[in-house]
């Protein structure tokens, strides 16, 4: 392992519940891994490996298959339905003739399996490999935590200095305009619009890192569909406007009641008709329909873009995916919005999918169950 912080083997800090009902293999298994050091625990029976495992969760368990009232399958599915023991690594102990039953074990969730009579070296050596992975991953879930809080700090101590650029910006271009100095004009609006870009890229990245922690927090409650797309038409009218773009609004299905949150919602849609403006050429028209079925409502975003191959549609709802479509007025994109837009779709029970060809421009579809 390379992971700063994990060593080849740490056996002294090791602890390894060993669950087997017959007392000499607890003996010969048990005297293995305390004469390389580890610390041992043993259990005669599942519900004692229950009991040990809850009270003093180990780094690693070696389970008996087979065992009388509660077999290893058993005792291995209580443990992994139980968040405090969860990510602990289980290699299950089995004899030959039991070799069938393994297959009922890693669906169950172990991660291995020895078999009896047991052969000191190979027992060791995967012993000593589900440890160092246990540790590799555990190292690798703090340092992405460490990430994600430094990426929410970062975006967020960026938003302030962000929006007196913005502000500032504004004024320069009023100044400018009463003084009829066009230059300076000029210039105040192309700092304004880098300072947008990088609002938006700040709140991307805020948004990515808010989901990754766990911390969106929804309000779904019953509203209208109709009436959310509409809204985001009108704010998203001027940007097609500059682009000499149409938007084009049909609903025939009247106001649509879905469950949702309503700002969550509202992102999604802007997301979506923005990206369309972004990557329609200039004169061509954006298309946004809202269609209503027995159990459910679509809202569908169609542009006139160049359309998207299939690899692009492969990698396009991941994280910080890199498409060959490209913007066409030299806007920004950071490739995080539409992973942010899938996320927030099914934390609302939604789905959200995409329909292209090359040459023909690209429909993306959102649905939510009607209320």
């Amino acid at each position: 392992m390379s992971l700063p912080g994990i060593s080849a083997v740490q056996q002294t800090k090791s602890r390894v519940l060993v669950v087997d009902d017959i007392s000499k293999n607890l003996q010969v298994v048990g005297t293995m891994l305390r004469n390389e050091g580890y610390q041992v625990m043993p259990a005669t029976s599942g519900a004692q490996a229950l009991e040990r495992a809850q009270a003093q969760p180990p780094d690693l368990i070696l389970l008996d298959l087979m065992m009388p009232e509660m077999d290893g399958l058993e005792v291995c599915r209580r443990l992994k339905a139980d968040p405090a023991t969860r990510q602990i690594p289980i290699i299950f102990l089995t004899a030959s003739n039991e070799m069938e039953h393994l297959v009922k074990g890693f669906e169950a969730g172990a991660v291995d399996y020895i078999t009896k009579p047991f052969n000191a070296p190979e027992l060791l050596a995967r012993v000593r490999t589900h440890l160092e992975l246990k540790l590799a991953r555990e190292r690798l879930r703090e340092m992405n935590d460490e990430k994600n809080e430094f990426m929410g700090i970062a975006a967020h101590d960026l938003r302030n200095p962000l929006s007196a650029i913005k502000g500032y910006s504004e004024m320069m271009i009023e100044d400018a305009q009463a003084l009829q100095h066009r230059e300076l004009e000029e210039n105040g609006r192309r700092v304004l619009e880098t300072a947008v870009r990088m609002a938006e890229m700040v709140q991307n990245l805020l948004d990515a890192n808010r989901i990754e922690r766990g911390e969106m927090q929804l309000h779904l409650a019953p509203m209208d569909l109709a009436a959310a797309v509409a809204a985001v038409l009108e704010t998203q009218r001027p940007r097609a406007v500059a682009k000499q773009q149409a938007l084009h609004w049909q609903n025939e299905a009247g106001p649509v009641p879905v469950l949702a949150d309503a700002s969550v919602l509202t992102q999604v849609v802007e997301n979506l008709v923005s990206n369309a403006i972004k990557y329609s050429p200039p004169g061509k028209t954006i298309f946004v329909q809202l269609n209503r079925f027995a159990e459910t409502a679509r809202c569908e975003v169609r542009d006139e873009g160049p359309g998207l191959s299939a690899e692009d549609q492969k990698k396009l709802f991941g994280k910080f995916a890199r498409l060959s479509a490209k913007p066409t007025g030299g806007e920004n994109s950071t490739g995080l919005g539409l992973s942010i837009v899938k996320k927030m779709v099914e934390a609302m029970n939604g789905k959200v999918w995409c329909e292209s060809e090359p040459g023909h421009g690209a429909k993306f579809i959102v649905e939510f169950a009607t209320t």
